[in-house]
């Protein structure tokens, strides 16, 4: 009996193993299912869904800041037009460049009426940027210093969204009229837009045909030439941090020497456009990939009020030792130029050519 009874278990027992085998192999196939189904959820909502829900959320605002009545799309139909003729070449690679102010509709605040329709939505709404051949046509927000940060994931629907929207510093002010109006935006490589094309400055051509933008906080509109493209550090864990989101200045000369390092760093030598100690300065900044946390920065002056000159873009060449930060050098190689440390010290030693006063007036 004992013989049986001991065959019996052996047989039990296969019997155990294989249905334990045979169980996991099944319960490998759900997980392998399930595995499946969640990363195509996932891709699908990355690639395809958030994408669109980004995009119809972009159509809607533009939808509202183009549904003015006719008086007040036609006074706008104007004024852009205006625009897109001040770019107009002249001879050669020449362009001229005319601002002439014209007057605008505005609310009893002394905001332009042409924001009143998104400003009903959201408060929070600080102007538009329009950048002429390219994909940069959008909304800028402002959030309060109890959430800086919060547009970078959220459109001004309030909305969660990955491509967020574009969002001044916070340290800037269209109310207060800061000295250096700096916008953040993402570079959303996988559907072009948001700050993407800002990349594409690096390309020389690529700025001949688009050196100047329009950017109309809600209280005035405004032209702005570019006369600075760099790339730099965002982050100051391994080494210092240059401070490009500086909004106000202590002085003429604080304000000049600030120049003075952005002009040393841009990837071009942009002298022919000079900048002025009263002048208003914007700053456009999203993420590059030379380095991890590094930064694409564009700066520009705003257009001065009757402001008319010819801008050869020709005479825009490549820096051949732009000042770039140390982990650039470690990671690529070459060392930093020996330059003069302060604009007053360059200016006196007839280094800059970009700072006469009343060059255009």
């Amino acid at each position: 009996m004992s013989f049986i009874k001991e065959k019996f278990r052996k047989l039990l027992s296969h019997i155990n193993i294989a249905n334990i085998k045979k169980n996991r192999y099944i319960i490998l196939q759900y997980i392998f299912v399930i595995g499946f189904f969640v990363f195509a959820f996932f891709f699908i909502n990355e690639v395809f869904i958030q994408p669109y829900k980004s995009s119809k959320a972009l159509e809607k605002v533009n939808a509202l800041y183009d549904s003015q009545d006719d008086a007040l799309a036609t006074r706008y139909t104007d004024i852009n037009n205006n625009f897109d003729s001040s770019l107009e070449a002249v001879s050669g690679s020449a362009i001229t460049l005319e601002n002439d102010k014209p007057e605008l509709p505005r609310d009893q605040s002394g905001k332009l009426l042409k924001f009143k329709s998104l400003l009903d939505i959201n408060k929070d709404i600080k102007g538009w940027i329009t950048i002429p051949e390219s994909d940069v046509d959008y909304v800028v927000l402002q959030s309060s210093k109890d959430d800086p940060e919060y547009y970078l994931n959220h459109n001004m629907f309030y909305k969660e969204d990955k491509a967020g929207s574009l969002f001044l510093d916070i340290k800037s002010s269209v109310e207060d009229q800061s000295k250096n109006i700096v916008i953040h935006g993402h570079n959303m490589t996988s559907t072009d837009n948001m700050f993407h094309r800002l990349l594409e400055y690096k390309n020389l051509d690529y700025y001949k045909e688009r050196p100047v933008f329009q950017f109309d906080s809600i209280y005035e509109p405004g032209q702005w030439i570019i006369f600075s493209i760099f790339i730099t550090n965002g982050s100051s864990k391994k080494e210092e941090l240059f401070d490009y989101t500086r909004s106000n200045f202590r002085n003429d000369s604080d304000f000049l020497n600030f120049i003075y390092q952005l002009r040393i760093r841009s990837l071009y030598n942009m002298d022919t456009i000079d900048v002025k100690e009263d002048d208003t300065i914007i700053t456009l900044s999203t993420c590059s990939y030379e380095v991890k946390d590094y930064r694409t920065v564009i700066v520009a002056r705003k257009l001065r009020d009757g402001e008319s000159f010819e801008f050869d873009v020709d005479s825009v060449i490549i820096n051949p030792e732009p000042l770039y930060p140390y982990t650039f050098y470690y990671r690529y190689g070459g060392k930093a130029p020996k330059l003069t440390e302060t604009f007053e010290e360059a200016l006196e030693n007839g280094e800059i050519t970009w700072y006469l006063k009343n060059l255009h007036n």
